[in-house]
């Protein structure tokens, strides 16, 4: 029983492994190919963390997993993802609305630091609302951006699959040769 549970839950480990894989490459694809644009899948944007402004809850080197969100419908308390300028993308809380000349602005916060962000957030800014983080899978992320670390982890794919198959194939002679 603890063999099956073993082997099942490397199998789901693995097929994480290779779906995350595979999303942060389309995501890296699309990102080289709409310059200027949060790459999106399926309407959830992913991002890699950078910076420790949301410690001690979103750690640099940290995936989060942004989904498009109503500016209408954000709170205070809300985490949100936001556009400084054409190269810089910004994760901090909501901690105040403020009406200005009927449109509402947003005052953000990093959660680490001890002072509210310099400038009001509008929605045209938005890119979304934090939906969840994976801790460290950012470093993947930032491996898979470069030829090499599409190769090692290719490779690495590669090998998981082809040790399974052995010890499938090494297994199934054993019991063939058990039996006769």
């Amino acid at each position: 029983m603890l063999k099956k549970t073993l082997r099942w839950s490397g199998n789901v480990l693995f097929a994480l492994f290779v779906l995350l894989s595979v999303l942060v490459l389309v995501s890296t694809f699309q990102s080289k190919s709409q310059i200027g644009q949060v790459p999106s899948i399926l309407g959830f944007k992913i991002m890699t963390v950078m910076t420790g402004s949301m410690e001690p809850e979103i750690h640099p080197g940290d995936m989060i997993i942004v989904k498009g969100k109503d500016p209408s419908k954000l709170q205070v308390e809300d985490v949100i993802t936001y556009q400084l300028n054409q190269q810089t993308l910004v994760t901090h809380r909501i901690v105040d609305l403020v009406k200005k000349d009927g449109e509402t602005l947003y005052q953000t916060k990093g959660d680490a630091n001890n002072v509210v962000d310099h400038n009001f957030v509008s929605s045209d800014q938005i890119v979304g609302v934090l939906a969840f983080t994976i801790p460290k899978a950012g470093h993947l992320a930032q491996i898979l951006q470069t030829p090499t670390g599409i190769i090692i982890i290719s490779l690495l794919i590669l090998l998981i699959i082809t040790l399974g198959m052995i010890k499938k194939m090494l297994t199934a002679q054993r019991e063939e040769t058990s039996h006769t």
